[in-house]
């Protein structure tokens, strides 16, 4: 049973919502309040009904309706809920006459006065889905015409202990002649690098834009081998473990793995991103595929909806109990923690961490186990355990040492630094972070890890001025999917410095070539803020907390939303809306501060 409209679909008894077959992610709050209008669209709704029938007995200031009402209106457009000033609030958008609304989700109150429409016969549902499974199979078919051409990398020097160890995995070996040409490459990078920077990897080995990268790194024991194997096609990036006994079932079952991924449709051209609906249509083929359980976990929990993020996390974790699964019931493991850790279950989350450890001893998985000691000391960071925090740390950077591999010890030496700074111990702080330096001028890792250091020199220095030269150098480095943010941040960094300088002129020149993202939007409201121009700022604010809470930005609209707040002194009700963002979302104690700022103003 769904409702329809405008270009929307929502599955009504599963509180699902979609825009043009794509999942939108909803909070269960906001789906229970979406379900709420749309059963009763024709009356205008007052805070008190609206509360009793989405929160029922939960006990929820009034900000917190304002604020779910803010967030759906960020996600449907603006006109979809209209406000009646002293009344409530009432639905805007035409429902179609054909669609069928459930007016009694789970956990909501039953809606009085629900508007009767006509039922959707069940083959509609079994056709669509006909039609889908028949447009992916034409879109296979189409794609298998051509064969798909892997340059298999072939790591030289940059080789791992392990990959040494073994004969390399052979080009000849793994391709099929009518699907895959795989042809080897050398390149100069290790296999944790390729995995860190897949894309920069891509970009670098200046490859056709239809042909895809592959790598290998394995790891091996008295019981067998395992290897970690990634796929990189510009925006694309797969990667996942196989288990086998001797390096030649190790290259068949790396062959067979190929040949699943291309009837999943990996290999389709027009697969640039493996957004929600793709990865959606995959687990339609395979659902209970590891790689794609993995994927679907990390996307809900980048997008914070915990619930559905656990779910798959525990199915991947009770998939299969045996030796050759143990990578994946370890990164299931690993996530299920930090699940835990980000609703504050500390001890839930160290109980995950425990049988990640449990699940990896007796195992070759060195990179999974440099996870879970990271993983244990951040918990206990958030713990505020520091003496637990520093003793991990000890023991995180003798297990670098141990395993030889210098893009890993380098990370953990960065780790040491930035929570040496957080534990208030200046000394190891930049001892640490000259040591992760040096690593990086002897080994000759990529340039693109200089980011994190850089970052590190310009946020510990106490002079503005002296920052400056590496911010600079920052944005001068090549982009990857882990020095992204730091990117982003040294470009915020530097434009607040232009700011406060007076010299608005470089600070827009240096947006210039940006595409339109929050970070964008947010840098150009406080260029125009600088200026006291504050009808054009905004609109740019306006803008900035609209993407970025559909991006799940969540700093970029916290600091929107605060200026927003200011600059809505005599519109209450906005006001109340943006302060219900805020304390939804913000720091208790960053908030009272940034209050209190503002009242002494």
């Amino acid at each position: 049973m769904e409702a329809r409209f405008a270009e929307y679909r929502f599955v009504c008894d599963q509180l699902i919502l979609y825009k043009h077959e794509e999942i939108i992610p909803l909070k269960r709050n906001q789906a229970l309040l979406l379900h709420f209008f749309i059963a009763n669209p024709d009356a205008i709704h007052s805070k008190d009904a609206i509360m009793g029938s989405v929160w029922q007995d939960k006990v929820v200031s009034e900000q917190v309706v304002f604020q779910t009402i803010s967030q759906l209106r960020a996600i449907l457009g603006t006109d979809a809920i209209k406000t009646f000033s002293r009344q409530g609030y009432k639905w805007q958008l035409a429902l179609r006459q054909a669609d069928t609304i459930n007016s009694k989700p789970a956990d909501t109150v039953p809606a009085e006065k629900a508007p009767q429409v006509h039922k959707r016969p069940h083959w509609a549902a079994f056709i669509f889905g006909a039609l889908i499974a028949v447009g992916i199979y034409f879109l296979q078919a189409l794609a298998s015409k051509e064969l798909v051409t892997l340059h298999l990398v072939q790591s030289g020097n940059a080789a791992s202990i392990n990959q040494k160890a073994l004969p390399p995995v052979n080009a000849k070996n793994i391709a099929q002649g009518d699907i895959f040409s795989v042809e080897p490459i050398q390149q100069n990078h290790s296999p944790r690098q390729l995995f860190a920077a897949p894309k920069l990897a891509w970009q670098q080995a200046g490859l056709p834009m239809q042909d895809w990268l592959l790598w290998t790194d394995t790891f091996s024991s008295s019981k067998g081998i395992f290897l970690n194997y990634g796929l990189s096609h510009n925006n694309t990036l797969w990667h996942g473990y196989i288990f086998a006994k001797t390096p030649e079932q190790l290259e068949q079952k790396l062959s067979r793995r190929l040949m699943e991924l291309h009837r999943l449709g990996l290999f389709i051209q027009s697969n640039n991103a493996l957004d929600i609906s793709t990865l959606t249509s995959m687990q339609k083929i395979a659902p209970n595929d590891p790689d794609l359980l993995l994927l679907l976990a990390d996307y809900y929990f980048e997008v914070k909806q915990l619930d559905v993020a656990m779910t798959y996390a525990q199915k991947l974790a009770n998939l299969d109990p045996s030796y050759g699964f143990s990578p994946y019931r370890a990164k299931a493991q690993w996530l299920i923690a930090e699940l835990y850790k980000e609703r504050h279950s500390y001890q839930l989350a160290n109980n995950s961490l425990s049988k990640m450890s449990a699940t990896l001893a007796g195992t070759p998985l060195w990179a999974l186990s440099y996870e879970n000691i990271s993983a244990k000391a951040w918990l206990a960071y958030k713990q505020h355990d520091f003496d637990t925090m520093f003793n991990v740390l000890e023991q995180a950077i003798a297990f670098g040492q141990k395993q030889g591999d210098p893009l890993t010890l380098f990370e953990l030496h960065i780790m040491y630094s930035i929570l040496a700074k957080k534990g208030g111990d200046d000394h190891k702080k930049y001892a640490h972070l000259n040591e992760a330096q040096a690593l990086l001028l002897k080994h000759g890792l990529d340039e693109s890890n200089f980011a994190v250091v850089f970052y590190h020199f310009a946020i510990f220095t106490r002079d503005n001025s002296k920052a400056l030269p590496y911010l600079e150098k920052i944005l001068a480095l090549p982009r990857t999917a882990r020095n992204g943010w730091i990117i982003d941040h040294a470009s915020d960094m530097l434009i607040e410095h232009y700011i406060e300088q007076q010299d608005y002129q470089t600070a827009l020149s240096s947006l210039d070539n940006q595409p339109e993202s929050p970070e964008k939007m947010l840098s150009l409201a406080k260029i125009y803020h600088g200026q006291q121009a504050q009808e054009q700022a905004r609109p740019y604010f306006e803008k900035a907390f609209e993407l970025a809470r559909l991006q799940y930005k969540t700093r970029i609209a916290i600091d929107s939303a605060l200026m927003l707040f200011q600059l809505s002194a005599h519109q209450a009700e906005k006001q109340a809306e943006y302060m219900a963002y805020l304390q939804e979302n913000a720091n208790e104690k960053w908030l009272k501060k940034q209050m209190d700022i503002l009242a002494n103003k």
